[in-house]
């Protein structure tokens, strides 16, 4: 083994991140492809699936093996457990440590635009940038603002406001 330093802050952080990128590539599911999460199960043959992934499948994708029934040791799951996580949204690559606030505010999650029932889906970042190029309009920005709003009173108008 090479020598690459006497505590941790002596290790290279290029050395830091090959070393966790192998394991993440290490405890991968054979099924989605992302790191494994307890629950987590494995084949006979010792490929590991996510919980939730296992029950999509009769069978390890990889070998073809069953999946025992034996449960992983806990010192697993717990060291599992205790990796950052990837942002479960797709194209994030924000790694998050325990429940990280990023989530509720990440720029990937789904939002639907919700001006005239418009029906646009999308990533979340990419929202204001729909409305300003097909609702323009109806969106109030720099307190600027220009509406037309017809008299029917039974009809319901959304307006999306930039600050």
């Amino acid at each position: 083994p090479t020598d690459i330093g006497q505590t941790m802050e002596d290790i290279p952080q290029d050395v830091l991140e090959r070393s966790f990128h192998t394991i993440l590539n290490i405890i991968r599911c054979t099924v989605c492809l992302k790191p494994s999460r307890p629950t987590i199960c494995q084949c006979a043959a010792g490929h590991l699936v996510c919980g939730m992934c296992k029950i999509k499948v009769k069978e390890c994708p990889d070998c073809k093996q069953p999946f025992s029934s034996t449960e992983l040791p806990l010192y697993i799951s717990q060291i599992l457990e205790a990796l950052p996580k990837r942002c479960r949204f797709t194209n994030c690559e924000v790694f998050l440590i325990n429940d990280d606030e990023h989530q509720k505010w990440c720029g990937f999650q789904c939002d639907w635009c919700q001006i005239v029932d418009c029906g646009w889906g999308g990533p979340r970042r990419d929202l204001l940038s729909h409305i300003q190029q097909q609702h323009s309009t109806q969106l109030i920005v720099e307190g600027k603002c220009t509406l037309s709003v017809p008299q029917d009173a039974e009809t319901k108008h959304k307006f999306a406001i930039s600050v």
